[in-house]
């Protein structure tokens, strides 16, 4: 009896091995997460306020991390979707609560965007114009592209707003001895990108 209990019990966890093998989930991130050479992009998300999409026409804004793990410094340099007449970069240098209009956002090697020291909620994309209409449980096309790590295209997806989601201010940014001097505000670009 026990010789038949064992040959069960391994005939069990034999089927038990067999199939399909489970999806890895990513715990605890919002979005979607990709990479490009050295620079890991993390939390890639867009949360419509209260709603279950975006119509044509309207803003949406694009929140995520971006860290470096090259030993170089790195710039991302654009970002571009089909979903949006135009995509303008915001980053709140200055920790201050308001995020200005950049052309290019600094990434400090083996770390983060210059200045936040991995503060999440600093700089994020406006996509200005929507195209057509994103809804909530969708993706949405959209690729980076960084002077030295080159470009990936990810599909972003659009949330359902939850206590996770949302936009979001860092409480505290920390200052890095290595940021760089005073990035100016690009004037808004009419061309669709």
């Amino acid at each position: 009896m026990k010789l038949l209990t064992a040959l069960v019990v391994l005939l069990m966890f034999g089927l038990a091995s067999c199939g399909d093998p489970q999806r890895v989930l990513q715990s605890g991130t919002v979005g979607a997460n990709g990479e490009v050479g050295q620079v890991l992009l993390r939390n890639i998300h867009m949360t419509p306020p209260g709603g279950d999409g975006y119509e044509p026409g309207d803003d949406a804004v694009v929140q995520l991390s971006i860290f470096n793990q090259a030993r170089e410094t790195d710039t991302l340099v654009d970002v571009r979707s089909d979903a949006a007449k135009d995509i303008v970069m915001r980053w709140d240098e200055q920790c201050d609560g308001q995020a200005e209009q950049v052309e290019r956002l600094p990434l400090l090697a083996d770390g983060g965007v210059a200045r936040l020291s991995g503060a999440m909620g600093a700089y994020h994309f406006e996509f200005v114009d929507l195209t057509r209409k994103l809804w909530a449980g969708n993706d949405v096309a959209v690729t980076f592209e960084f002077e030295r790590a080159g470009s990936v295209t990810l599909d972003v997806p659009i949330e359902v707003e939850t206590d996770a989601t949302g936009l979001r201010h860092p409480e505290n940014c920390p200052a890095s001895s290595e940021a760089p001097s005073r990035i100016t505000p690009a004037t808004v670009k009419g061309e669709v990108r």
